[in-house]
Protein backbone atom coordinates (compact mmCIF):
# COMPACT_ATOMS: atom_id res chain seq x y z
CA UNK A 1 0.00 0.00 0.00
CA UNK A 2 0.90 3.52 -0.42
CA UNK A 3 -0.14 6.44 1.58
CA UNK A 4 0.47 9.97 1.51
CA UNK A 5 0.71 11.63 4.78
CA UNK A 6 0.52 15.17 5.29
CA UNK A 7 1.34 17.14 8.38
CA UNK A 8 1.28 20.87 9.73
CA UNK A 9 3.97 20.63 11.34
CA UNK A 10 7.63 18.67 10.73
CA UNK A 11 6.93 15.38 12.49
CA UNK A 12 10.35 14.57 11.75
CA UNK A 13 12.28 17.61 12.35
CA UNK A 14 9.97 19.55 15.21
CA UNK A 15 9.16 17.60 19.24
CA UNK A 16 5.27 18.24 20.02
CA UNK A 17 2.31 16.01 21.13
CA UNK A 18 1.36 15.96 17.00
CA UNK A 19 4.52 15.37 15.52
CA UNK A 20 5.13 12.60 18.41
CA UNK A 21 1.72 11.49 16.85
CA UNK A 22 1.91 11.51 13.28
CA UNK A 23 5.67 10.61 13.14
CA UNK A 24 4.79 7.41 15.64
CA UNK A 25 2.12 6.30 12.86
CA UNK A 26 4.44 7.18 9.59
CA UNK A 27 7.58 4.95 11.25
CA UNK A 28 4.46 2.19 12.26
CA UNK A 29 3.23 1.98 8.62
CA UNK A 30 6.48 1.68 7.26
CA UNK A 31 7.36 -1.30 9.94
CA UNK A 32 3.94 -3.28 8.26
CA UNK A 33 5.10 -2.46 4.83
CA UNK A 34 3.50 0.60 3.45
CA UNK A 35 5.56 2.86 1.12
CA UNK A 36 5.09 6.46 2.73
CA UNK A 37 5.35 9.65 1.76
CA UNK A 38 5.30 11.86 4.42
CA UNK A 39 5.38 15.98 3.67
CA UNK A 40 4.98 18.54 6.05
CA UNK A 41 6.18 22.17 6.02
CA UNK A 42 9.93 23.14 6.43
CA UNK A 43 10.45 25.97 8.86
CA UNK A 44 13.94 26.98 9.22
CA UNK A 45 13.70 28.14 13.15
CA UNK A 46 12.81 24.60 14.02
CA UNK A 47 14.70 22.84 11.64
CA UNK A 48 16.95 20.46 13.66
CA UNK A 49 18.62 18.34 10.46
CA UNK A 50 20.15 18.92 7.54
CA UNK A 51 17.98 18.72 4.66
CA UNK A 52 19.01 17.84 0.81
CA UNK A 53 17.32 20.04 -1.54
CA UNK A 54 15.64 18.00 -4.71
CA UNK A 55 17.21 19.20 -8.26
CA UNK A 56 14.28 21.13 -9.58
CA UNK A 57 11.69 23.56 -8.22
CA UNK A 58 7.93 23.11 -8.75
CA UNK A 59 4.51 25.38 -9.09
CA UNK A 60 1.67 24.45 -7.58
CA UNK A 61 -1.85 24.31 -9.17
CA UNK A 62 -4.19 26.58 -6.38
CA UNK A 63 -2.23 29.67 -6.29
CA UNK A 64 0.48 28.78 -9.05
CA UNK A 65 2.83 29.41 -6.77
CA UNK A 66 6.47 28.32 -6.95
CA UNK A 67 8.40 26.30 -4.01
CA UNK A 68 11.20 23.95 -3.85
CA UNK A 69 11.05 20.37 -1.85
CA UNK A 70 13.79 19.20 0.92
CA UNK A 71 14.43 15.52 1.31
CA UNK A 72 14.89 14.62 4.89
CA UNK A 73 18.28 13.64 6.18
CA UNK A 74 17.40 10.68 7.78
CA UNK A 75 14.72 9.17 5.61
CA UNK A 76 14.47 9.99 1.71
CA UNK A 77 10.56 9.67 1.97
CA UNK A 78 10.01 12.51 4.60
CA UNK A 79 9.54 15.55 2.23
CA UNK A 80 9.62 19.36 3.12
CA UNK A 81 7.94 21.92 1.55
CA UNK A 82 9.92 25.13 1.61
CA UNK A 83 8.06 28.48 1.11
CA UNK A 84 9.58 31.06 3.11
CA UNK A 85 7.06 33.51 3.03
CA UNK A 86 4.11 31.18 4.51
CA UNK A 87 7.08 29.22 6.83
CA UNK A 88 9.65 31.00 7.65
CA UNK A 89 8.06 33.24 10.42
CA UNK A 90 9.32 32.82 14.12
CA UNK A 91 6.06 30.44 14.95
CA UNK A 92 4.25 27.49 13.28
CA UNK A 93 0.77 28.81 13.74
CA UNK A 94 1.59 32.28 15.18
CA UNK A 95 4.42 34.42 16.73
CA UNK A 96 5.32 32.69 20.47
CA UNK A 97 2.94 34.46 22.78
CA UNK A 98 0.46 36.18 19.93
CA UNK A 99 -2.71 35.22 18.83
CA UNK A 100 -2.52 32.74 15.59
CA UNK A 101 -1.25 34.26 11.69
CA UNK A 102 -4.29 35.61 10.12
CA UNK A 103 -3.36 33.59 6.39
CA UNK A 104 -3.14 30.09 8.49
CA UNK A 105 -5.96 29.24 6.02
CA UNK A 106 -3.85 30.07 3.03
CA UNK A 107 -0.86 28.78 4.38
CA UNK A 108 -1.93 25.50 4.92
CA UNK A 109 -4.15 24.75 1.85
CA UNK A 110 -0.98 25.99 -0.22
CA UNK A 111 0.80 22.93 1.92
CA UNK A 112 -1.99 20.89 0.72
CA UNK A 113 -1.94 21.89 -2.45
CA UNK A 114 2.11 21.95 -2.79
CA UNK A 115 2.28 18.32 -1.38
CA UNK A 116 -0.58 16.47 -3.59
CA UNK A 117 1.55 18.30 -6.61
CA UNK A 118 4.93 16.96 -5.89
CA UNK A 119 3.00 13.55 -5.68
CA UNK A 120 1.78 14.21 -9.45
CA UNK A 121 5.23 15.42 -10.38
CA UNK A 122 7.30 12.39 -8.95
CA UNK A 123 4.79 10.22 -10.26
CA UNK A 124 3.33 8.95 -6.83
CA UNK A 125 -0.38 7.75 -6.87
CA UNK A 126 -1.37 7.18 -3.32
CA UNK A 127 -3.63 4.30 -2.33
CA UNK A 128 -4.71 6.53 0.11
CA UNK A 129 -4.15 10.09 2.18
CA UNK A 130 -3.94 10.79 5.51
CA UNK A 131 -3.92 13.92 6.99
CA UNK A 132 -3.68 15.57 10.34
CA UNK A 133 -5.23 18.70 11.80
CA UNK A 134 -4.43 21.59 9.92
CA UNK A 135 -3.45 19.35 7.01
CA UNK A 136 -6.65 18.17 7.01
CA UNK A 137 -7.97 21.04 4.42
CA UNK A 138 -5.97 18.41 1.77
CA UNK A 139 -9.08 16.74 1.37
CA UNK A 140 -11.14 19.63 -0.04
CA UNK A 141 -7.97 20.59 -2.15
CA UNK A 142 -7.36 16.68 -3.56
CA UNK A 143 -11.28 17.00 -4.89
CA UNK A 144 -11.33 20.07 -6.35
CA UNK A 145 -8.04 21.56 -7.40
CA UNK A 146 -6.67 18.02 -8.29
CA UNK A 147 -10.17 16.03 -8.79
CA UNK A 148 -8.44 15.24 -11.98
CA UNK A 149 -5.79 13.07 -10.32
CA UNK A 150 -6.99 11.88 -6.63
CA UNK A 151 -11.10 12.17 -6.85
CA UNK A 152 -11.21 8.57 -6.00
CA UNK A 153 -8.11 8.06 -3.82
CA UNK A 154 -9.58 8.09 -0.33
CA UNK A 155 -8.70 10.91 2.52
CA UNK A 156 -8.61 10.10 6.17
CA UNK A 157 -8.38 12.49 8.79
CA UNK A 158 -7.04 12.33 11.90
CA UNK A 159 -8.43 15.23 14.46
CA UNK A 160 -5.59 14.98 17.67
CA UNK A 161 -8.01 17.87 19.09
CA UNK A 162 -11.06 19.94 17.95
CA UNK A 163 -10.22 22.59 19.57
CA UNK A 164 -7.91 23.39 16.59
CA UNK A 165 -9.93 25.31 14.31
CA UNK A 166 -9.23 28.58 12.30
CA UNK A 167 -12.09 30.80 10.93
CA UNK A 168 -11.42 33.37 8.04
CA UNK A 169 -13.62 35.56 5.98
CA UNK A 170 -15.57 33.93 2.98
CA UNK A 171 -13.90 35.82 0.66
CA UNK A 172 -11.02 33.38 0.85
CA UNK A 173 -12.89 30.32 -0.25
CA UNK A 174 -11.74 30.18 -3.44
CA UNK A 175 -7.96 30.81 -2.63
CA UNK A 176 -8.33 27.89 -0.17
CA UNK A 177 -9.85 25.58 -2.49
CA UNK A 178 -12.62 24.69 -1.31
CA UNK A 179 -16.63 24.42 -2.86
CA UNK A 180 -18.13 27.72 -2.84
CA UNK A 181 -21.69 25.34 -2.78
CA UNK A 182 -20.33 23.93 0.48
CA UNK A 183 -20.23 27.25 2.61
CA UNK A 184 -23.51 26.71 4.56
CA UNK A 185 -24.74 25.58 8.50
CA UNK A 186 -24.71 21.96 6.67
CA UNK A 187 -21.02 22.36 5.42
CA UNK A 188 -18.15 24.55 6.53
CA UNK A 189 -19.47 27.55 7.55
CA UNK A 190 -19.58 28.71 11.38
CA UNK A 191 -20.78 31.78 12.51
CA UNK A 192 -20.27 33.40 9.05
CA UNK A 193 -17.00 32.62 8.84
CA UNK A 194 -15.07 29.35 7.07
CA UNK A 195 -13.86 26.72 9.37
CA UNK A 196 -11.10 25.01 8.30
CA UNK A 197 -11.87 22.15 10.51
CA UNK A 198 -15.57 21.76 9.29
CA UNK A 199 -14.19 21.74 5.73
CA UNK A 200 -11.95 18.84 6.45
CA UNK A 201 -13.94 16.58 7.92
CA UNK A 202 -17.03 17.22 5.23
CA UNK A 203 -14.29 15.97 2.34
CA UNK A 204 -12.25 13.25 4.14
CA UNK A 205 -13.99 10.28 3.50
CA UNK A 206 -13.35 8.44 7.18
CA UNK A 207 -12.55 10.86 10.16
CA UNK A 208 -10.43 9.35 12.72
CA UNK A 209 -10.34 10.65 16.96
CA UNK A 210 -7.67 9.18 18.91
CA UNK A 211 -9.83 7.50 21.45
CA UNK A 212 -13.10 5.80 21.57
CA UNK A 213 -14.01 8.25 24.72
CA UNK A 214 -12.99 11.36 23.24
CA UNK A 215 -15.44 10.37 20.21
CA UNK A 216 -18.45 9.99 22.87
CA UNK A 217 -18.05 13.15 24.53
CA UNK A 218 -17.86 15.17 21.35
CA UNK A 219 -21.51 13.64 20.23
CA UNK A 220 -22.70 13.90 23.91
CA UNK A 221 -21.51 17.61 24.69
CA UNK A 222 -22.83 20.75 23.59
CA UNK A 223 -20.13 22.25 21.58
CA UNK A 224 -20.52 25.77 20.42
CA UNK A 225 -21.58 26.96 17.18
CA UNK A 226 -23.49 23.54 16.12
CA UNK A 227 -20.83 21.58 16.01
CA UNK A 228 -21.86 18.25 17.64
CA UNK A 229 -25.08 18.54 14.79
CA UNK A 230 -22.35 18.58 12.41
CA UNK A 231 -20.63 15.65 13.80
CA UNK A 232 -24.27 13.99 14.13
CA UNK A 233 -24.77 14.68 10.16
CA UNK A 234 -21.03 13.75 9.58
CA UNK A 235 -21.34 10.74 12.02
CA UNK A 236 -21.11 7.42 8.95
CA UNK A 237 -17.70 8.45 8.38
CA UNK A 238 -16.31 9.10 12.79
CA UNK A 239 -14.24 6.62 13.46
CA UNK A 240 -12.10 6.06 16.93
CA UNK A 241 -8.13 4.70 17.07
CA UNK A 242 -6.86 4.16 20.15
CA UNK A 243 -3.48 6.48 19.86
CA UNK A 244 -0.65 4.08 21.34
CA UNK A 245 2.57 4.44 22.83
CA UNK A 246 5.72 3.88 22.64
CA UNK A 247 6.98 0.99 25.36
CA UNK A 248 10.95 1.41 25.04
CA UNK A 249 10.40 4.44 27.28
CA UNK A 250 7.50 3.40 29.05
CA UNK A 251 7.37 -0.09 31.12
CA UNK A 252 8.59 -1.63 34.17
CA UNK A 253 11.57 -4.07 34.30
CA UNK A 254 10.88 -7.46 33.75
CA UNK A 255 12.05 -8.58 37.12
CA UNK A 256 11.36 -6.61 40.29
CA UNK A 257 9.02 -4.99 39.16
CA UNK A 258 7.18 -3.85 42.10
CA UNK A 259 10.40 -3.37 44.20
CA UNK A 260 11.44 -0.58 41.55
CA UNK A 261 8.44 0.84 41.91
CA UNK A 262 8.56 1.38 45.46
CA UNK A 263 12.57 2.68 44.85
CA UNK A 264 11.31 5.02 42.79
CA UNK A 265 8.08 6.04 45.20
CA UNK A 266 10.37 6.64 48.27
CA UNK A 267 12.68 8.63 46.31
CA UNK A 268 10.34 10.63 44.95
CA UNK A 269 8.72 11.61 48.59
CA UNK A 270 11.81 11.88 50.12
CA UNK A 271 12.62 14.40 47.43
CA UNK A 272 9.56 16.24 47.55
CA UNK A 273 9.64 16.50 51.44
CA UNK A 274 6.70 14.01 51.76
CA UNK A 275 6.43 11.17 54.52
CA UNK A 276 8.25 7.86 53.58
CA UNK A 277 6.00 5.74 54.92
CA UNK A 278 3.66 2.84 54.20
CA UNK A 279 1.19 5.13 52.28
CA UNK A 280 -0.89 4.66 49.03
CA UNK A 281 0.71 7.81 46.79
CA UNK A 282 -2.03 8.97 44.56
CA UNK A 283 -0.89 11.39 41.27
CA UNK A 284 -3.07 13.76 39.51
CA UNK A 285 -2.36 15.87 36.11
CA UNK A 286 -4.01 18.84 35.83
CA UNK A 287 -3.52 20.37 32.76
CA UNK A 288 -5.85 22.68 30.23
CA UNK A 289 -7.92 19.61 30.36
CA UNK A 290 -8.53 18.79 33.84
CA UNK A 291 -11.54 21.69 35.11
CA UNK A 292 -13.47 18.61 36.37
CA UNK A 293 -10.16 16.74 38.09
CA UNK A 294 -9.69 20.25 39.92
CA UNK A 295 -12.66 20.38 41.18
CA UNK A 296 -13.89 16.66 41.96
CA UNK A 297 -10.25 16.75 44.27
CA UNK A 298 -10.99 20.58 45.83
CA UNK A 299 -14.38 18.52 46.98
CA UNK A 300 -12.62 15.42 48.44
CA UNK A 301 -9.67 16.72 49.64
CA UNK A 302 -10.56 17.21 53.41
CA UNK A 303 -11.42 13.45 52.92
CA UNK A 304 -8.25 12.38 51.12
CA UNK A 305 -6.14 14.57 54.05
CA UNK A 306 -7.60 11.83 56.81
CA UNK A 307 -6.70 8.65 54.56
CA UNK A 308 -3.63 6.75 54.79
CA UNK A 309 -2.66 8.29 51.46
CA UNK A 310 -0.39 11.35 49.85
CA UNK A 311 -1.30 13.13 47.07
CA UNK A 312 0.93 14.43 44.00
CA UNK A 313 -0.63 17.12 41.74
CA UNK A 314 1.09 17.95 38.60
CA UNK A 315 0.03 21.73 38.04
CA UNK A 316 1.62 25.00 36.52
CA UNK A 317 1.15 28.03 38.32
CA UNK A 318 -0.43 29.40 35.75
CA UNK A 319 -3.30 27.07 36.69
CA UNK A 320 -6.11 29.02 38.11
CA UNK A 321 -6.46 26.52 40.70
CA UNK A 322 -2.73 26.61 41.96
CA UNK A 323 -2.94 28.96 44.51
CA UNK A 324 -5.81 26.79 46.72
CA UNK A 325 -3.72 23.65 46.19
CA UNK A 326 -0.52 25.77 47.00
CA UNK A 327 -2.03 26.88 50.42
CA UNK A 328 -3.21 23.48 51.51
CA UNK A 329 0.35 22.24 50.48
CA UNK A 330 1.97 24.60 52.79
CA UNK A 331 -0.27 23.49 56.08
CA UNK A 332 0.02 20.06 55.15
CA UNK A 333 3.87 19.24 53.94
CA UNK A 334 4.24 15.80 54.51
CA UNK A 335 0.71 15.05 52.13
CA UNK A 336 0.69 17.03 49.43
CA UNK A 337 3.14 18.12 46.88
CA UNK A 338 3.05 20.14 43.51
CA UNK A 339 4.94 19.62 40.98
CA UNK A 340 5.58 21.60 37.87
CA UNK A 341 3.70 20.21 34.61
CA UNK A 342 6.08 18.86 32.10
CA UNK A 343 6.15 17.35 28.51
CA UNK A 344 9.12 15.62 29.08
CA UNK A 345 9.24 11.97 29.00
CA UNK A 346 11.77 11.39 31.81
CA UNK A 347 10.36 13.54 34.06
CA UNK A 348 6.33 12.14 33.71
CA UNK A 349 7.89 8.54 33.80
CA UNK A 350 10.02 9.22 37.32
CA UNK A 351 6.36 10.79 38.67
CA UNK A 352 3.82 7.53 37.13
CA UNK A 353 6.56 4.99 37.94
CA UNK A 354 6.54 6.37 41.75
CA UNK A 355 2.86 6.23 42.05
CA UNK A 356 0.34 3.87 43.10
CA UNK A 357 -2.65 5.42 41.11
CA UNK A 358 -3.29 7.93 38.78
CA UNK A 359 -6.62 10.31 38.91
CA UNK A 360 -8.62 11.64 36.12
CA UNK A 361 -12.15 11.71 35.69
CA UNK A 362 -11.46 14.31 31.83
CA UNK A 363 -13.90 13.49 29.06
CA UNK A 364 -11.86 16.03 26.68
CA UNK A 365 -8.64 14.61 26.81
CA UNK A 366 -8.38 13.69 22.92
CA UNK A 367 -6.01 10.24 23.28
CA UNK A 368 -5.83 9.33 26.82
CA UNK A 369 -1.70 8.74 26.54
CA UNK A 370 -1.41 9.80 30.22
CA UNK A 371 -3.56 6.63 31.09
CA UNK A 372 -1.88 4.11 28.98
CA UNK A 373 1.48 5.50 30.04
CA UNK A 374 0.54 5.05 33.56
CA UNK A 375 -0.36 1.77 33.14
CA UNK A 376 2.77 0.79 31.25
CA UNK A 377 4.31 1.81 34.77
CA UNK A 378 2.22 -0.27 36.49
CA UNK A 379 -0.09 2.54 37.76
CA UNK A 380 -3.25 1.76 38.74
CA UNK A 381 -6.37 4.24 37.04
CA UNK A 382 -8.78 5.87 39.10
CA UNK A 383 -11.49 7.25 36.81
CA UNK A 384 -15.13 7.15 35.40
CA UNK A 385 -17.15 6.04 32.96
CA UNK A 386 -17.63 8.26 30.05
CA UNK A 387 -19.73 6.08 27.77
CA UNK A 388 -22.10 2.58 28.19
CA UNK A 389 -17.93 1.04 27.86
CA UNK A 390 -14.89 2.65 30.31
CA UNK A 391 -11.41 2.96 27.99
CA UNK A 392 -10.59 -0.28 25.58
CA UNK A 393 -7.60 -0.78 27.77
CA UNK A 394 -9.11 -0.60 31.22
CA UNK A 395 -11.10 -3.36 33.63
CA UNK A 396 -12.61 -1.85 36.38
CA UNK A 397 -12.67 -3.73 40.14
CA UNK A 398 -15.91 -5.03 40.99
CA UNK A 399 -16.17 -5.86 44.34
CA UNK A 400 -17.31 -9.26 45.68
CA UNK A 401 -16.42 -10.64 41.86
CA UNK A 402 -13.41 -12.01 42.28
CA UNK A 403 -13.31 -13.69 39.14
CA UNK A 404 -14.05 -11.37 36.96
CA UNK A 405 -10.95 -9.26 39.11
CA UNK A 406 -8.40 -11.48 37.91
CA UNK A 407 -7.99 -8.91 35.01
CA UNK A 408 -8.46 -5.93 36.62
CA UNK A 409 -6.54 -2.57 36.53
CA UNK A 410 -8.49 0.08 37.38
CA UNK A 411 -11.15 1.81 39.72
CA UNK A 412 -13.78 3.12 37.46
CA UNK A 413 -17.02 4.65 38.63
CA UNK A 414 -20.07 4.73 37.33
CA UNK A 415 -20.12 8.98 37.28
CA UNK A 416 -18.02 11.53 38.15
CA UNK A 417 -19.42 12.89 41.28
CA UNK A 418 -17.17 13.78 44.25
CA UNK A 419 -18.39 10.66 46.50
CA UNK A 420 -18.26 8.16 43.17
CA UNK A 421 -15.20 9.30 42.71
CA UNK A 422 -14.38 9.20 46.83
CA UNK A 423 -15.87 5.75 46.87
CA UNK A 424 -13.84 4.24 44.49
CA UNK A 425 -10.21 6.14 46.30
CA UNK A 426 -11.05 3.92 49.45
CA UNK A 427 -12.05 0.99 47.74
CA UNK A 428 -8.56 1.23 46.53
CA UNK A 429 -7.17 2.39 49.32
CA UNK A 430 -8.26 -0.34 51.21
CA UNK A 431 -6.95 -3.07 49.08
CA UNK A 432 -3.56 -1.40 48.87
CA UNK A 433 -3.47 -1.97 52.95
CA UNK A 434 -4.92 -4.86 53.54
CA UNK A 435 -4.93 -6.87 50.38
CA UNK A 436 -1.28 -6.86 49.24
CA UNK A 437 -1.65 -9.85 46.83
CA UNK A 438 -4.67 -8.68 45.18
CA UNK A 439 -2.84 -4.97 44.59
CA UNK A 440 0.14 -6.55 43.16
CA UNK A 441 -1.89 -8.55 40.67
CA UNK A 442 -3.65 -5.31 39.35
CA UNK A 443 -0.23 -3.99 39.60
CA UNK A 444 0.86 -6.79 36.63
CA UNK A 445 -2.10 -6.54 34.80
CA UNK A 446 -1.88 -2.61 34.36
CA UNK A 447 1.96 -3.40 33.17
CA UNK A 448 0.93 -6.01 30.78
CA UNK A 449 -1.55 -3.57 28.80
CA UNK A 450 -0.26 -2.52 25.83
CA UNK A 451 -1.75 -0.45 22.92
CA UNK A 452 1.66 0.36 20.69
CA UNK A 453 1.70 2.22 17.67
CA UNK A 454 2.13 -0.93 15.52
CA UNK A 455 -1.29 -1.79 16.92
CA UNK A 456 -2.59 2.18 15.90
CA UNK A 457 -1.18 2.07 12.54
CA UNK A 458 -2.71 -1.72 11.92
CA UNK A 459 -6.34 -0.43 12.51
CA UNK A 460 -5.53 2.63 10.50
CA UNK A 461 -4.68 0.30 7.74
CA UNK A 462 -7.62 -1.91 8.42
CA UNK A 463 -10.00 1.02 8.16
CA UNK A 464 -7.96 1.86 4.53
CA UNK A 465 -9.02 -1.11 3.73
CA UNK A 466 -13.33 -0.41 4.22
CA UNK A 467 -12.74 2.60 2.18
CA UNK A 468 -12.42 0.17 -1.15
CA UNK A 469 -8.85 -0.59 -1.11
Amino acid sequence: MKILVICSESYSATDSPLTRAVGSIVSAYRRWGAKVLGFSPYFPKFASESNTKIGRNFIEKLGNREYSVLRGSFCEDDLFIQYQDYFGRAGIYGNPGEKSYSDNHLRFSFLASAALNCCIEMDFKPDAIHVHEWGGIAGAVAKTVYKGHFENIPVVLTTHNIRYDFHSNSDDIPLIGLPPEGFDIDGYEFWGKVSMLKAAILYSDKVVFTSASYLFYLLSSDLQGGMRGFLESQKKKLFSIQSGIDYASWSLPKEEAEEFKKQKKDALREELGLAVDSSLLMYSHLDSYSGSSAQVISTILANLLNMDLQLIIGISEGNTNYPYFADIQEKHPKKIALLPLSENDESLYQRLVAADMIFSIEPSEPSLSIFLKALATGTILVSNKRSQRPFIFSRSYIPNLEDANKSANSFISEEASPDAILEQVNIAQSIFHERKSLWSQLIRNASSVKVSWDDTAKNYLLLLGTTGL
